[in-house]
């Protein structure tokens, strides 16, 4: 396979249809069977016509193992701790941090093509936090997009994924989802390219920040969104009003597709049961606004 990502997004024929584009996928755990948890996936995209997917890796070998065309790989670069074992199920002999070297090498070879999903909340560390500045330098220099998880849920407990375990996350601190804790990281690296994930999520006394999303989105026009998780999780009328918010304010053109591992079509179907949306906004969440964002179209 080609390293070299333009050729790389040449080969996938994104100029022949406008097709739709997963922005926040997952693979599996290290300790998860890689090859069959793949299969589960590249069924799903098949079936729903995807034809382009990020993929958050947890492990190096995951890496090499999604090199292929229609995926975008994107790595962690840390893990939450758990009380108990296992303490980490990302780069354990770091203690859950990727090792800085080991991904510039994967970015100067054109493997890695973006970081996902970074989670300050689950690490109770501030995006600003001085020992993730080392990877904000490198997504700087290499020029790949951060996917950030935002808002302030769902806590440790939830089910679903690494949060589910009763012993994970000791450090969790739903206040470091705030959108507003990127500013002092977009001042310094003024060209780095953001996706905010989970825009909108909230229930009970997890409320969204919408006022520093909003102002964020307003003052940085590299920073976009994804809707994973409330475009499929929380009610459809927190899904309606999260997008005719965003829309209302100006920011229809920064919304992209993410499904999160939910299954894609009830998500496309409700995006489909809003009658006030026209189609050109539409295909700009399903595919134009994140082959933007990701350049797919260079």
């Amino acid at each position: 396979m080609e390293n070299d990502l333009v050729s790389f997004l040449f080969a996938i024929g994104l100029a022949s249809s406008a097709p739709l584009i997963d922005v926040h996928r997952h693979a599996g755990w290290p300790d998860s069977d890689g090859d069959a948890v793949q299969r589960g996936q590249l069924e799903e995209l098949e079936r729903y016509g995807v034809e382009v997917a990020v993929m958050a890796v947890t492990n190096e070998a995951d890496v090499e193992r999604w090199q292929r065309e229609g995926i975008i790989v994107g790595t962690w670069i840390v893990c939450p701790r758990n009380q108990a074992e296992p303490r980490y199920h990302c780069f354990p002999e770091n203690e859950g941090w990727a090792d800085p070297a080991w991904l510039e090498e994967e970015l100067a070879a054109g493997r890695v093509h973006a970081v996902h999903e970074l989670t300050p909340s689950y690490s109770g560390i501030s995006p600003s936090n001085p020992r993730l500045e080392q990877y904000w330098a490198l997504a700087e220099v290499y020029d790949i997009p951060v996917g950030v998880h935002t808002q302030r849920g769902p806590p440790p407990g939830a089910r679903n994924s690494i949060r589910s375990e009763p012993n994970c996350c000791p450090h969790y601190d739903p206040e470091m989802g705030n959108p507003a804790l990127l500013r002092p990281v977009l001042a310094k690296h003024p060209n780095l390219r953001i996706w905010l994930q989970h825009v909108g999520a909230g229930r009970g006394d997890h409320q969204a920040f919408w006022p520093e999303t909003l102002a964020l989105l307003s003052d940085f026009p590299n920073v976009n969104v994804d809707l994973s998780i409330t475009n499929g999780a929380m009610p459809i009328e927190q899904y309606e009003a999260t997008l005719r918010r965003l829309i209302d304010a100006g920011f229809g053109d920064r919304i992209m597709f993410g499904s999160d591992n939910l299954p894609i079509g009830p998500i496309l179907e409700r995006l489909d049961g809003f009658a006030w949306l026209d189609e050109n906004q539409k295909q700009a969440i399903l595919h134009g606004n994140a082959a933007k964002f990701f350049r797919l179209t260079d």
